[in-house]
């Protein structure tokens, strides 16, 4: 995060300037992998607002996974600073910004808390939006499987629509019903496809995002997936479940499909490549005839190639079509939350 990327966002304050330098610190060691790839289709004047909001997400997520402590501690820890989270808040409403101390230089947590907490002012995030994202993720501490498709939907939809629905603010949207719809069949798709590829690492963590009601009407059980994935070996059950995931979450990109120009024209080639890139990654997983634990290697490079051109050409249209003018500073207080149901479901779910 440069000076000029502060100086453009309109942040003056030195403890403000300080607290969104610690986002751009975390994210550079933790290696976040939508840093700093997404941030350069940015204007420059929002750079800093999308760091502040990722940052702080990934940190909660942090609290909750540290592998170096109990669950207990883990939860305790995540309480403290939850109870903190809500106290900046509302002590900064009462008694004003520039009367509140300065987090410490030392206090990555209280920083990231100070920042987010500032993104979420300048922005007009609702805070029943940042309570919802608090108490779902939440739940990573004791749910490890999901029984329904409903019960899946409420945790996406509490988690990562959230957060992708703040990033939507940020892009100024248009039209914001849309905007706010296909922002979130975006997110879903998004999620859906990782649930897959990441599916035998996040069974060797012990969670499954794969509802347990579709696994058996595929024939399978949550046992069967576990040795598939230690085999590293797909079934034809396995198979015929990862081609239905695929078509459940193309539907939700075809619907996501012009996110891109529902929003401000600066911020539109962030919600193009969103779209695209999960979509070659669905394309990766097709390639491979749905075998999510061996993708041929040619099919690997092929989607790299693609994944590599597709962001390319977005950074030069992004390029060509300037800065940002202005800071296009929010004037509302609403944030739309979608109703993003399991309609795009594949037609043959009714078939089973």
């Amino acid at each position: 995060m440069s000076q000029r990327e502060l100086t453009a966002a309109g942040l003056t304050s030195p403890r403000v300037r300080q607290a969104y330098a610690a986002c751009d610190a975390y994210l550079q060691r933790r290696n976040s992998a939508a840093f700093p790839a997404i941030r350069v289709l940015l204007p420059p004047a929002k750079r800093p607002f999308w760091d502040a909001a990722l940052a702080f997400c990934t940190f909660v997520d942090d609290l909750l996974d540290d592998p170096a402590w109990t669950v207990e501690r883990r939860l305790a820890r995540y309480s403290a600073y939850e109870q903190d989270l809500y106290r900046l808040m509302a002590g900064e409403e009462r008694a004003g910004a520039e009367r509140r101390p300065a987090p410490r230089p030392g206090d990555t947590g209280e920083q990231l808390a100070y920042a987010f907490r500032h993104f979420v002012r300048t922005w007009c995030i609702p805070e029943h939006s940042v309570r919802r994202f608090m108490t779902t993720i939440r739940t990573d501490l004791e749910v490890t499987e999901y029984p329904r498709y409903a019960d899946l939907t409420a945790y996406i939809e509490g988690v990562c629509v959230q957060g992708t629905l703040w990033g939507n603010t940020l892009l100024e949207p248009q039209d914001e019903q849309s905007a706010a719809r296909a922002a979130g069949c975006a997110s879903f798709a998004l999620q859906l496809t990782d649930y897959l590829q990441d599916l035998g690492e996040d069974l060797a963590d012990g969670r499954l995002y794969l509802p347990l009601e579709e696994l058996r009407t595929f024939g399978l059980s949550r046992a069967d997936l576990e040795q598939a994935a230690r085999d590293r070996r797909m079934t034809p059950p396995l198979r015929e479940l990862v081609e239905y995931q695929v078509r459940r979450a193309r539907g939700y990109f075809d619907e996501a499909a012009d996110w891109w120009r529902l929003v401000e024209p600066s911020g539109r080639e962030v919600p193009r490549q969103c779209v695209r890139l999960g979509q070659i990654g669905l394309d990766r997983i097709e390639r491979s005839e749905y075998d999510i634990f061996r993708v041929p290697r040619r099919v690997t490079l092929a989607c790299a190639a693609a994944s590599c051109a597709q962001f390319t050409a977005g950074y030069l249209r992004k390029t060509v079509a300037g800065r940002a003018r202005g800071r296009g500073r929010r004037r509302t207080g609403e944030l739309i939350t979608p109703s993003v149901r399991p309609a795009a479901r594949p037609a043959a779910e009714t078939d089973r």
